[in-house]
């Protein structure tokens, strides 16, 4: 059962960055998806990400003005690398994964169903930074797992088993282990 969010509360799930699959959408209406280990939190309601200017991600957001930040469980790992694969505009990587399309709540874009959550995006400015553009989004809203949500309203990381990437760009990713306070 999915659990719907508005902008700030999707926002929580985000708090332990972890690796992200962000769909757009091309303009004839294939559905994209890249890979992402790192983006950062701006605001309680705006993420960046940077992204190569000579992607489809890239062109996407610029086209369409919005994304889904989808967060997989560790079930997925092994679906990653077809998605970071280069794949032509004509084919979808989310099709090539066998993975499934779940409808956007607010967007026309949509997020993957096998996720553990996932947040919509629209795109609000760029950053040019050398080969790549930091693209800065404001959530609008998201969802998540019910079976995944802990005390907090954010991500029961151990339940949904979601990873981090680890030594990029091999497709090496890391669980949450022993949580340590400070």
């Amino acid at each position: 059962m999915y659990r719907e969010a508005n902008g700030r509360e999707a926002m929580g799930y985000f708090a332990t960055k972890p690796t992200a699959i962000i769909t757009t959408l091309h303009d004839s209406g294939i559905v994209n998806a890249g890979v992402f280990g790192a983006y950062t939190n701006l605001s309680p309601s705006q993420i960046g990400v940077a992204t190569s200017v000579k992607s489809d991600t890239y062109n996407n957001i610029l086209s369409r003005g919005e994304y889904v930040i989808n967060i997989p469980g560790a079930e997925l790992a092994g679906k990653l690398r077809i998605l970071a694969s280069r794949i032509p505009p004509s084919k979808s990587e989310v099709e090539e994964a066998g993975l499934s399309l779940k409808e956007g709540l607010g967007l026309s874009t949509p997020s993957i169903a096998e996720c553990v959550a996932a947040g919509e995006f629209r795109f609000e400015r760029e950053v040019e930074v050398g080969q790549h553009s930091f693209m800065i989004g404001r959530c609008e809203g998201g969802w998540i797992k019910e079976r995944y949500l802990d005390k907090d309203g954010k991500i029961d990381i151990f339940k949904a088993k979601v990873i981090k990437d680890f030594k990029y760009p091999a497709p090496l990713y890391v669980l949450p282990g022993e949580v340590v306070e400070g």
